[in-house]
């Protein structure tokens, strides 16, 4: 008697666990794509930012171009759980105001390798709570699609922050010629 009331017990919890717990896929999935859109609109204000100072366009165009990226991986998390017919809740997006007033570009850049960290932990979480739940559809996206470009993303903030250590007593000069060094990466070509 105990026995079987203890088996019915565990079989409510386990079929109800997730309107009881909250489905910790969904949660992870959520805040990646949350994550994203923040990412895209830090990048969009650190552009901002370096453009209306007028002196570092390179990195500014970077900035735009890294906050269009962003906003296109939100945008794949969001078209992969449409076909799959999954909502998902889309919360505010908040810059904390220490972010939204940054002007110094070495911060702006330590800042972005902080934010890609967090970015691809999460991810990282999502992938691991795929896998336990044998969603084998999403850790398939996640792995093959989403975690490539994250990744690179995070070893290039990773390695501009490494320059500019490297450097600290020239720091200014530094930035200049990486300044330079990604104008030239956007000229376009005929």
């Amino acid at each position: 008697m105990v026995s079987s009331s203890i088996f019915v017990s565990s079989l409510i919890i386990i079929l109800f666990s997730p309107f009881i717990f909250g489905d910790k896929l969904n949660d992870v999935y959520e805040t990646q794509i949350q994550k994203e859109f923040l990412a895209s609109n830090i990048y969009l204000t650190f552009a901002h930012r370096l453009a209306a100072q007028g002196v570092y366009h390179g990195f500014a165009n970077f900035f735009f171009e890294s906050a269009e990226e962003e906003r296109e991986h939100g945008k794949k998390l969001i078209d992969f759980y449409n076909v799959r017919n999954i909502e998902v809740r889309l919360k505010d997006i908040n810059i904390d105001d220490e972010t939204a007033k940054m002007v110094d570009l070495t911060k702006m850049i330590y800042a972005a390798e902080k934010l890609e960290q967090q970015v691809f932990d999460n991810m990282i979480q999502v992938h691991v709570a795929a896998t336990q739940k044998q969603d084998y559809a999403t850790a398939h996206f996640i792995e093959n699609v989403m975690l490539e470009e994250q990744t690179t993303a995070l070893k290039y903030m990773h390695d501009l922050v490494k320059r500019i250590e490297r450097r600290t007593e020239s720091t200014t000069v530094l930035l200049q010629m990486m300044d330079q060094d990604l104008r030239k990466k956007q000229v376009k070509k005929p």
